[in-house]
């Protein structure tokens, strides 16, 4: 007999895990089975690409522990979904094992896009999504000299300076001609830059990677644009991620980037709500941020439990600590052309605030990580710069 689910939650990121606790402070007797397609218990993802060089354990970074799935009553199943029927209202996993739900709520997350590439190593290069991939990244690292990373987002940048810091040579090729191009301005660009260098990263602006072969050696030879080529011991690719709409897409769920859900995060069938990097809002975007996802989650959770929330299109900050440097960017790139802003810097310390209308819309920071909270709280309260030179820059 297929079992039967007053909730079945695809996805164990802080998205899914948001709803399933979500769900519990509503419904305290609903049964909750949560899919996690991974080989342990949830974790905080963020971790992994910041860890690279220490390495960690199995369940190093969990965003709970066992005990607490027995004490909300949440049943959590290691296997991958590979269907869903949305007129019986059932998932088959991979083991063909049937379940049925009432409500479902997918949080597949993102999965990295790997572009076309020629040559006889592409199979040799690796992705980071995981922790499985980074424990791949960390065995390969222990045996090799020179490595190679492709993108020169966030992920590629932590992944860098992880391994500079192991003690490896390392190039980072970006298509783009700066670093972090859509959350920074040149200027914060240029700062991160100078971190990496001081480290000894080497960093190659505006080409890709054409192909990766295999040598006689063990070696990789990476073809770098038209004009470049290194030998190197191993290729990462960090050059961006789509969300995983496959499930979705199959089951006849309205798609286009993303699942396509509206401010309830309700899906275009009635009793399918998705949330997370897989979640497409009204206005077409996907938000790809921890805190995003964490409310996304929420709300997800409180409506399928027949709670009311909705998701606004929150702001939230994107972070980056590395080298004894941090960084904070909030609503960039810019949605719209800032009226006025205003830029304010010292003793290592910078900000630039972006105004509309006399008001502040987003703003950029470094290392001043004592006011992140405060920073977030003014751009989404859009002080006035007078409140910002007293509150945030003391003047």
């Amino acid at each position: 007999m297929t079992p039967t689910y007053s909730y079945i939650i695809i996805g164990t990121g802080i998205a899914g895990m948001k709803a399933a606790e979500s769900i519990r402070r509503i419904d305290g007797d609903g049964k909750i089975l949560l899919v996690n397609g991974e080989d342990r218990l949830p974790y905080k993802r963020t971790k992994i690409s910041k860890n690279i060089r220490t390495g960690f354990e199995k369940n190093e970074f969990l965003i709970a522990d066992a005990s607490w799935f027995d004490a909300m009553q949440i049943e959590i199943i290691n296997t991958n979904i590979s269907a869903i029927a949305l007129k019986l209202q059932t998932v088959t996993d991979v083991n063909k094992n049937k379940y049925r739900w009432k409500k479902l709520i997918l949080a597949t997350g993102a999965i990295p896009v790997l572009p076309t590439i020629k040559g006889t190593g592409k199979e040799a290069v690796l992705m980071l999504r995981t922790a499985t991939d980074a424990e791949v990244i960390i065995k390969k690292a222990a045996s090799c000299e020179r490595v190679l990373i492709a993108g020169g987002g966030v992920l590629g940048v932590e992944i860098a300076e992880q391994l500079a810091l192991a003690g490896k040579s390392v190039t980072l090729i970006h298509r783009d001609q700066m670093l972090l191009s859509k959350q920074f301005d040149p200027a914060m660009s240029k700062n991160l830059l100078e971190v990496l260098q001081s480290k000894g990263v080497q960093v190659i602006f505006q080409e890709e990677v054409a192909s990766v072969t295999k040598t006689g050696n063990g070696k990789l030879l990476v073809q770098v644009g038209e004009l470049i080529q290194q030998l190197t011991d191993m290729v990462i690719f960090s050059t961006g991620v789509e969300p995983d709409i496959n499930l979705a897409e199959k089951a006849g769920l309205a798609t286009q980037k993303g699942i396509k859900v509206d401010a309830f995060m309700q899906t275009s069938h009635p009793n399918v709500f998705a949330a997370g990097d897989v979640a497409e809002h009204p206005d077409g975007s996907i938000s790809g941020l921890w805190h995003a996802a964490e409310m996304q989650g929420i709300v997800a959770g409180t409506n399928a439990a027949g709670g009311k929330a909705s998701y606004a299109g929150h702001s939230f900050r994107m972070k980056l600590e590395l080298l004894n440097a941090y960084y904070f960017s909030m609503n960039l790139p810019l949605q719209q052309i800032p009226d006025e802003d205003m830029i304010f810097e010292k003793d290592g310390q910078y900000f630039r605030f972006f105004f509309s209308q006399d008001k502040l819309f987003a703003m950029l920071m470094r290392n001043c990580k004592d006011k992140a909270k405060i920073c977030e709280k003014a751009v989404r309260e859009q002080w006035t710069k007078e409140i910002i030179q007293q509150k945030i820059l003391n003047l």
